[in-house]
C-alpha cells in the first residue's frame, strides 16, 4: 500500500497510508489528509488511485500544487516524488508494506463468526484473513455492524471463531483452556475500551495496579514502580488518588491506557477509544497512543470509524458486512 510522509520544514509530522482509492487533502476536517494551515485551502488537492497508478490533482486551490518543483493540475506519481502544498511537503512512497514472518504477532486465517438469533443465524464475519506485525499501529475500520468489534474481541480471546484460526505470537488459541486464555490475556494482551471500564470504587492508582496483582512474580516494590511510571507517562501522577468520578472523560481514558500498559503487553487492543471523547481530548489520546507505540514498541490494534484514527494508523483494514473490503 502506498503512503505519503508529511513534512513541515525539517520536521516529519506523520505518515498516512493511502487506504482509499480517493483521498482529499486540505484544511477541512472532512479531508482524509488534513493539513492545518491558513495557506492551505479547505479542499486543496486529491490523491487518486486508478488504473494501477496514483495521481495528484489540484482542486482549484489558492496556492496550487507542485510536484518535484513543477506546478501541476494533475500528475502521475512515482516513488519518492515530492508534492509541495505550502508550507507542507508530502513524500510519496510506493513500497508495499510486507511484514517479515518472524515479526508477526497476530495471524487471522479464514475466520468466520455466526450467532444464533432466535431461529435465525446471523453471520458477523465471513472468511477474514489478516496479519499484524510487531509494533504496528493498525486500525480496523468500518461502520457499526461491519464486524470490526467482533474481530477485535476474537483477537483478544474474548470470543471464539466459528471457523478458521487465530494465532497470537505463533500459537493457535483454538482449544486452549479458559485458564490458558486468561493467562494469555493477562501477560500478552492489554485492553482499552470506549467506556473506560474502570472500577468506580478504586482510585486511579488502584485501577492501574489491579491487573498487576494477578502477576505473582511481580513484588510490591516493582508493582508500585510500574504504576507510578505509567501514570506519569499519561500525565496523571497528580491524580493518582482520584476515583473515576473525580476525573474527566479524557483522564479516565488515560487511566485505562496506563492500566493496559502496566502489564507490559505485546499487543494493546482498543475498541473505539475516542468514541466518548470530545474532539480535542480524542486528539490528545491518539497522540499519546502513537507516542507510546513509538517509544514502547507496543502493537496497537483499534476498532474505529473515527477518521482521525485512520489518518494516524500505519495501516487501515476496512470491513463492511463482515468482510474485508479491497
Amino acid at each position: 500500500m502506498a503512503s505519503v510522509v508529511i513534512r513541515q520544514g525539517q520536521q516529519i509530522l506523520r505518515e498516512i497510508r493511502l487506504y482509499k482509492t480517493c483521498l482529499d487533502i486540505g484544511r477541512s476536517s472532512d479531508c482524509e489528509i488534513q493539513l492545518v494551515d491558513r495557506n492551505v485551502s479547505r479542499r486543496h488537492a486529491r490523491i487518486v488511485h486508478e488504473d494501477g497508478g496514483y495521481f495528484v490533482e489540484d482542486l482549484g486551490s489558492r496556492s496550487g500544487v507542485t510536484v518535484n518543483g513543477e506546478k501541476v493540475e494533475r500528475a502521475a506519481l512515482r516513488n519518492l516524488d515530492r508534492i509541495f502544498i505550502p508550507p507542507f511537503q508530502l513524500d510519496f512512497l510506493t513500497e508495499a508494506w510486507q511484514p517479515e514472518p518472524e515479526q508477526l504477532v497476530v495471524e487471522v486465517e479464514g475466520v468466520g463468526k455466526a450467532y444464533a438469533l432466535g431461529k435465525q443465524t446471523v453471520v458477523a464475519l465471513h472468511d477474514v484473513s489478516l496479519s499484524v506485525a510487531r509494533g504496528e499501529f493498525l486500525a480496523l475500520a468500518g461502520p457499526s455492524g461491519s464486524g470490526k468489534s467482533t474481530l477485535l474481541n476474537m483477537i483478544g480471546c474474548i470470543d471464539t471463531p466459528t471457523t478458521g484460526s487465530i494465532r497470537i505470537l505463533g500459537e493457535d488459541v483454538a482449544g486452549k483452556s479458559p485458564d490458558e486464555l486468561a493467562d494469555l490475556r493477562l501477560h500478552t494482551l492489554g485492553f482499552v475500551f470506549q467506556t473506560f471500564n474502570l472500577l468506580p470504587v478504586l482510585s486511579a492508582w488502584e485501577n492501574v495496579e489491579y491487573p498487576l496483582l494477578q502477576h505473582k512474580a511481580i513484588d510490591k516494590t516493582e508493582r508500585a514502580g510500574r504504576v507510578a511510571h505509567y501514570l506519569k507517562i499519561v500525565g496523571l501522577e497528580r491524580h493518582a488518588r482520584h476515583r473515576p468520578n473525580e476525573l474527566s472523560g479524557g483522564q479516565r481514558q488515560r487511566v485505562a491506557i496506563a492500566r493496559a500498559l502496566a502489564t507490559r503487553p505485546r499487543i494493546v487492543l482498543a475498541d473505539e477509544p475516542t468514541a466518548n471523547l470530545d474532539h480535542a481530548t480524542g486528539e490528545g489520546i491518539l497522540r499519546l497512543m502513537k507516542q507510546l507505540n513509538h517509544e514502547e514498541g507496543t502493537t496497537f490494534i483499534f476498532s474505529t470509524h473515527d477518521r482521525r484514527v485512520m489518518e494516524m494508523a500505519d495501516r487501515v483494514i476496512e470491513l463492511a458486512d463482515g468482510r474485508i473490503t479491497e
